[in-house]
């Protein structure tokens, strides 16, 4: 590689001006030129097609006969499901007929998806009469012959109505601002009171003869936050009125929604710190409203329960974590809680279906995925009956499961199940039988002829011994064990994130260019019960990364293969973070780094998710400070290579320029690349070719392979 004296590529004089206070000659190349640059575009397409996919679309049963039909490449396998095995003799039978599944309506109308961290501005109603739209800060309503009806005309950039406001779209999920009621004679809105919310500015147009200023109510940890309200509108009778949604202005209001029968307003209300969650049920003619649920956290609650209506539009199927695991339970809107559907003593993932039916226990059934197995990362298909009892979990041992088919009587199930060292397989799993019967197995034929390598799972305990935490080893094709290889991590690792599943995948064909990848999940990351999620509570950037440290040096431990002089790691965002701070408090372990787009301090963070998992500077600034980048720049060793957008309006910039000045006032060498026209996703090709030329230089280039 021939060195360069800049990292940057042309741009505007100011920000070259301001790349000249890196203090480090740096060099990159165009990702083709990088070395083995061929071989890595070669495994990537090459990737696509060593596992032939298995799965069936369709599956029918005939239970009066005691048979399953699955279709298989075009043609229908029948399994007896007494014996769990293949009927040879089944040419003639006849295929049931398929059966539709009852989806669930949530009569909120349709919109058009927004930006990301936005909210739509037009929703169309139920049925089309009538589309509310958000513009100029307020709301108005056209109806079919597109007469325009304004309902607000107050709104103003400070006080805006049929929006809310960027962190609450980020944070919250929260895409939608206006709702009709499925009857369509309601529409409830938000009125988003931001007048003390600090803006933050940022430049656009950075390539262009003349800048332009952008401007967001973005609240920083400790900042004024924005203050919700509720607002319905009567369509027939022009009538707006407020709902009560408490005294307490400090609060989130969001997950807004009519019951199916309109009967009631929904919404979540949580309280600034995060560990209170209430279920609100406003009357809709009133205004007046009642806590129905309400659930506490000591760390903090999952922000996003699952809630599903049942057909009467009175009962419901909500998750909770009150149990230390998300669990499911059932609900009437009126009357409180039913029972609790399963054990509550595993992580349960998703609803797969719910069946309503007069004859069951309680009026029906859940079927859901879950752990609840041998292996904590092994995913089932449960059962449980509306009233609380009848639990069985449907798929076996050994396997993750996923695209389930479950017969009416739960007698037998089809899945595809797979593990890092097995195939998928198309299963089905029969009551009667003590074994699954494999209906087909992906052909690795070609994986095997390609000298590719699947990706193989480990384990390691923490360095506290508290917990167990699992990872992923991807390997080059040319892996050779008489060798010293690099290693490189890659890295998300924030809370609510996860990586790792017992899946089967061919390793990363970023590995060609010459090193083993490493993947982990820690603490802090989901699926694994509350207590392993909140071991990173008011501690970000601590107890996870300290995971990540502890996790190389196991491997390096194991296999002596592994250069603990060339230890590298990179990711994004929450990733970009991680790998900052790596190489600033573990430089014992990590001698490489590439950061895209990181915090560098959480003071910069949003309000909603910083406060969730820090709280506040002034109520938890000791670790603010432990797990600050900026404030941990004089310990910088390594390689670091600092990538960022300029008008990234998520992260914002100022994160790396705080943490490129410290360095630079340390007079501490590093290499930054700024993009003037990449927000929080990067997509300008000198990322990609700056990222890998800066990884492979120092880790794979740096020294000999040889022991």
């Amino acid at each position: 590689m021939v060195p360069l004296r800049l990292m940057l590529p042309c741009l505007s004089s100011s920000l070259v001006v301001a790349s000249l206070f890196s203090e480090s000659a740096s060099s990159w190349d165009r990702f083709q030129d990088i070395p083995r640059a061929d071989e890595v575009n070669a495994a990537s397409i090459e990737s696509r097609r060593l596992v032939t996919p298995v799965g069936t679309r369709s599956v029918r049963w005939d239970l009066d006969a005691g048979l399953a039909f699955v279709r298989l490449d075009g043609a229908w396998t029948v399994v007896d499901l007494q014996t769990c095995a293949i009927r040879d003799d089944a040419s003639d039978l006849e295929v049931p007929r398929a059966t539709k599944r009852p989806r669930a309506e949530n009569g909120r109308g349709r919109w058009g998806g927004p930006a990301r961290g936005r909210q739509a501005t037009r929703v169309v109603s139920p049925d089309e009469t009538w589309t509310a739209v958000h513009e100029d800060n307020n709301v108005l309503l056209i109806d079919a012959n597109d007469v325009v009806r304004p309902i607000t005309t107050e709104g103003t950039d400070r006080m805006r109505y049929g929006t809310a406001s960027w962190v609450y779209g980020e944070e919250l999920d929260q895409s939608s601002a206006m709702w009709f009621s499925p009857d369509e004679r309601l529409l409830a809105f938000y009125a988003f009171d931001v007048s003390d919310v600090p803006d933050y500015f940022l430049l656009s147009g950075l390539t262009k003869l003349r800048t332009t200023v952008m401007d967001e109510a973005y609240p920083k940890p400790g900042d004024s936050n924005p203050i919700a309200g509720l607002r319905i509108h009567e369509i027939d009778s022009g009538k707006t009125i407020s709902a009560d949604v408490g005294e307490q202005a400090d609060q989130y209001l969001y997950r807004v929604a009519f019951s199916p029968d309109s009967r009631f307003l929904t919404c979540l209300r949580m309280n600034r710190l995060q560990n209170e969650l209430e279920l609100l049920v406003i009357d809709p003619e009133t205004g007046t409203s009642r806590t129905l649920i309400s659930e506490t956290q000591p760390t903090w609650v999952a922000h996003d329960p699952e809630m599903r209506w049942l057909q009467d539009g009175r009962r419901f199927i909500w998750s909770s974590e009150r149990s230390g695991f998300k669990t499911y339970e059932l609900w009437d809107i009126e009357d409180g809680l039913i029972s609790v559907l399963g054990p509550a003593d595993f992580p349960s993932s998703s609803i797969v279906e719910v069946r309503e039916d007069p004859e069951l226990p309680g009026g029906g059934r859940l079927i859901y995925s879950g752990t609840g197995g041998a292996h904590p990362l092994n995913v089932h298909l449960h059962a449980a009956d509306f009233d609380g009892g009848g639990h069985t979990r449907l798929t076996g041992d050994g396997r993750t499961h996923s695209s389930f088919f479950v017969a009416p009587d739960l007698s037998a199930t089809v899945a595809v199940g797979q593990a890092w060292d097995a195939p998928p397989s198309l299963m089905i799993y029969c009551a009667e039988a003590d074994d699954p019967l494999v209906l087909t197995t992906a052909d690795v034929s070609k994986l095997t002829e390609s000298g590719r390598r699947p990706s193989e799972l480990f384990e390691f305990t923490t360095e506290d011994g508290a917990e167990t935490c699992f990872g992923r080893i991807h390997y080059p094709r040319d892996f050779d064990p008489s060798r010293r290889w690099p290693i490189l991590v890659d890295v998300y690792g924030g809370p609510e994130s996860r990586a790792i599943s017992n899946r089967f995948s061919v390793s990363n064909p970023m590995t060609e260019f010459g090193f083993v990848m490493v993947q982990i999940d820690n603490r802090g990351t989901e699926g694994r019960g509350k207590a392993f999620e909140g071991a990173t509570y008011l501690k970000l950037g601590l107890t996870d990364l300290d995971d990540q440290a502890h996790g190389v040096k196991t491997l390096l431990d194991r296999h002596e293969w592994l250069d603990p002089e060339r230890v590298g790691i990179t990711g994004h965002s929450y990733g970009g973070y991680m790998s900052a701070l790596a190489v600033l408090r573990h430089p014992e372990t990590f001698s490489v780094a590439v950061a895209g787009a990181p915090v560098t301090d959480w003071r910069n963070y949003d309000t909603i998710y910083t406060e969730r998992y820090m709280r506040t500077p002034a109520e938890n600034g000791e670790n603010y400070d432990a797990g600050s980048c900026v404030k941990l720049a004089r310990n910088l060793e390594g390689e670091f290579l600092l990538l960022h957008g300029m008008v990234d309006d998520n992260v914002h910039p100022s994160n790396a320029w705080q943490l490129a000045s410290a360095l630079q006032s340390l007079d501490i060498p590093f290499e930054m690349q700024f993009f003037p026209d990449s927000a929080h996703g990067i997509y300008s090709p000198a990322f990609r070719s700056a990222k890998w030329s800066f990884l492979v230089d120092h880790l794979v280039d740096s020294k000999p392979d040889a022991p």
